[in-house]
């Protein structure tokens, strides 16, 4: 059986390679890094990955709930936010997108 794969969605490279390397640790198959909103919606349509972990915040025109809400539109791929901290205006918005949950950043 194959493993799922994994895109992980987060501006901050750092960030994207530790969980990268924890998720692989685990046996997770982390098909792909993406950096923006925009990246995230073309790579989620070219590998269609089991799974997105998104940053709710992302750097540049589209945050990571505007990404969300694109792939979930056209995919049914469960998303699940990374967040280090976000307002509640923000988490409201992320909310509306029917996410699969939420997870606090290392």
């Amino acid at each position: 059986m194959a493993k799922p794969k994994i895109l992980i969605v987060d501006d901050e490279s750092n960030t994207s390679i530790l969980i990268r390397n924890m998720l692989e640790e685990l046996g997770y198959n982390v098909a792909s890094l993406a950096s923006s909103g925009k990246e995230a919606i073309q790579k989620t349509l070219q590998i269609q990955p089991d799974l997105v972990l998104m940053d709710i915040i992302l750097e540049g025109e589209m945050d990571g709930v505007d990404a969300a809400r694109q792939i979930h539109d056209s995919l049914d791929v469960p998303i699940v936010y990374l967040t280090g901290h976000a307002d509640d205006d923000l988490l409201y918005r992320a909310k509306l997108t029917e996410p699969y949950g939420y997870i606090i950043k290392p």
